[in-house]
């Protein structure tokens, strides 16, 4: 919900707020009583409060929506994931003491993400080990707390001890694909490209067969800039039926890198197969183009640019060039001309560039 709030609310001006938002934030305003809110709309209105960086009025909706949901589990765990994933570690930190007496183990987690956050490690440490204690019969949430102590420690940097984490969990407990991927993810941020490959092998072959698993493969070897392995991955989750676009844009990178034009170019094609009105894949399909000097593709594939934005001052410039390429000189001044007639021509770059190829080419 994060990131359809955040979009939702750069984009759109205050009055495009839910009225639900602002009839709360008038009753709070004006010190009434909010009225009755379902768990959906308080959630909407912490997180606009958040991202307004209103935090006061956040925790007071939070403390509302837990007092009137208390026997409500699933509203506290989403507060505790919007709470995390605005990094808001003191507030989350707070609200996971609220439930010390009768809390279970998704809030120790978050208790436990809170705590290395706020760099308070050997606190974090003490409060690991009373959960594996606490949670020392039940194989699953021992999982749980392994993972979260895992996680949060790799994301303040602490990658020895992540994975030192995630080995006890593995030595201890039923293989589990996500202590693997956690510590992959580790090794990556170490640069460790051998542990990395290992890893990979043991993942593989926890999960042979699915495709998201040989794309997430695919995103870990391109991090380590192992291109080969990572086109590997990628065209294996391609064939597995892994989400078409989002794969084929990652294969026509890989291959671009890779310096395999002609594949990068065929994955370009495919993808517009599927969404021929994409900006970004119809110009990179046209630089794939100019890089193999094949100008009249380059061309089509910057007029079919010029068709979804032609007020885009840089194509017209970047279709002269591959004009005057094929000796093109009338067909070049041309696009300039229509620069000027779709454009501002804002920093005057293609007039000036049409005044030049006038000079240069006066007989065209």
């Amino acid at each position: 919900m994060k990131d359809y709030i955040y979009n939702y609310l750069e984009n759109e001006p205050n009055e495009s707020y839910p009225d639900f938002f602002f009839e709360w934030d008038n009753a709070v305003s004006t010190g009434k009583k909010p009225g009755f809110y379902e768990p959906e709309e308080l959630l909407e209105i912490i997180e606009i409060y958040i991202i307004q960086n209103q935090i006061k009025r956040a925790m007071h909706a939070i403390n509302y929506a837990l007092r009137i949901y208390s026997d409500d589990d699933e509203t506290l765990y989403e507060i505790l994931l919007i709470l995390n994933d605005f990094e808001r570690w003191n507030d989350l930190l707070t609200v996971c003491d609220q439930f010390k007496k009768d809390s279970d183990v998704w809030i120790d987690g978050h208790r436990l993400t809170a705590l290395l956050h706020l760099g308070m490690e050997d606190e974090s440490f003490i409060f690991f080990r009373k959960l594996l204690a606490k949670y020392a019969d039940n194989k699953e949430d021992l999982s749980i707390c392994y993972q979260a102590m895992g996680e949060a420690l790799c994301e303040v940097d602490l990658f020895d001890s992540s994975i030192e984490v995630i080995q006890e969990a593995i030595n201890s407990l039923d293989k589990d694909i996500n202590f693997y991927w956690l510590q992959l993810q580790c090794y990556i941020s170490l640069g460790n490209k051998k542990k990395v490959s290992a890893l990979s092998e043991i993942i593989q072959k926890l999960n042979p067969l699915d495709a998201e698993t040989w794309h997430r493969l695919g995103l870990s070897f391109q991090e380590i800039n192992d291109m080969e392995k990572a086109i590997e991955a990628f065209e294996y989750a391609q064939s597995l039926g892994y989400e078409p676009q989002e794969v084929l844009m990652n294969l026509i990178y890989v291959y671009g890198r890779n310096k395999n034009l002609n594949k990068a170019l065929e994955k370009s094609k495919e993808y517009l197969n599927l969404n021929p009105s994409s900006y970004i894949i119809t110009i990179m399909a046209a630089k794939l183009n100019s890089k193999m000097k094949n100008w009249e593709e380059a061309v089509r594939y910057i007029d079919d640019a010029l068709k979804i934005t032609p007020g885009e001052e840089p194509l017209y410039m970047y279709k002269s060039n591959c004009l005057i390429h094929l000796e093109e000189y009338k067909k070049a001044k041309s696009a300039l001309a229509d620069g000027l007639k779709n454009t501002k021509d804002s920093q005057g770059y293609i007039s000036r560039k049409l005044s030049k190829l006038n000079k240069q080419y006066p007989d065209y």
